[in-house]
């Protein structure tokens, strides 16, 4: 889903923001979409983006590495990426999954649990299959709102009992968060950290200053664009290793 624009009001003075580590957003994956755009990409060209990273030496990271280096100085390998994934969409794991291991990535599939065991969506058991496989699971609310909105009386519903059940069906914490539509606020990154939230990812604008754990920039990759390109994008939107 396509994020709004956004900007942070915080008025909380800023410190020097280490090298981003580039992450990529995917939602749609079909064998053959009728069109490709920031939403939708095909088998194909999801196969040959992952070949160009895999090809130019990039490693996937975990979401506790990028913790780590955010918050304790811990050393990254060179040419680190996170491969994300929205929404929980069924073809995430009957495409996604084996295009990623075949390049021996792993991705970071945030799922709102709405539509959990529905039609064309992921179902508990291959949720439990991903993060068996060494894929993470992160939480995505349970019907995708816009967080900004959010009363005292949504916090449980959308962020407390989805990331309880997601822990049950992994039987892992669930620690990393995607905002719905991208979008955050200051309100939100502490109800966040309330929950057990570690990091979470956004969509709408640079990487807060004060709190970059909770305002980790992505890119939304278009079906559109060849590998290289996808390399270029990188290069435009974060400082990646030559």
């Amino acid at each position: 889903m396509l994020p709004p624009k956004f900007s942070s009001t915080s008025n909380i003075q800023p410190f020097k923001i280490k090298k981003q580590v580039p992450v990529l957003c995917y939602h749609n994956i079909y064998q053959k979409p009728k069109k490709e755009d920031a939403l939708t990409i095909s088998e194909l060209h999801l196969d040959q983006q992952m070949k160009t990273l895999h090809d130019s030496g990039y490693h996937t990271i975990s979401t506790v590495q990028l913790y780590q280096y955010l918050s304790a100085d811990s050393a990254l390998p060179s040419k680190t990426v996170i491969i994300s994934f929205d929404d929980a969409h069924e073809q995430q794991f009957s495409i996604a999954k084996s295009i990623l291991e075949n390049y021996g990535f792993r991705g970071l599939f945030f799922v709102m649990t709405v539509c959990i065991d529905k039609k064309t969506f992921l179902s508990r058991e291959q949720i439990k299959k991903l993060s068996e496989d060494g894929h993470e699971i992160g939480a995505h609310t349970w019907d995708h709102p816009v967080i900004t909105g959010f009363r005292e009386n949504d916090w449980e519903k959308q962020i407390e009992k989805p990331k309880d059940e997601l822990q049950k069906i992994i039987g892992k914490p669930v620690e990393s968060f995607a905002y719905p539509y991208g979008v955050w606020n200051d309100k939100a990154i502490g109800e966040l950290k309330k929950y057990g939230i570690k990091t979470a990812f956004q969509l709408t604008g640079k990487q807060s200053q004060e709190e970059p754990l909770f305002t980790v920039e992505r890119v939304m990759v278009s079906g559109l664009w060849t590998g290289e390109q996808l390399l270029q994008e990188m290069a435009a939107n974060f400082t990646v290793d030559k």
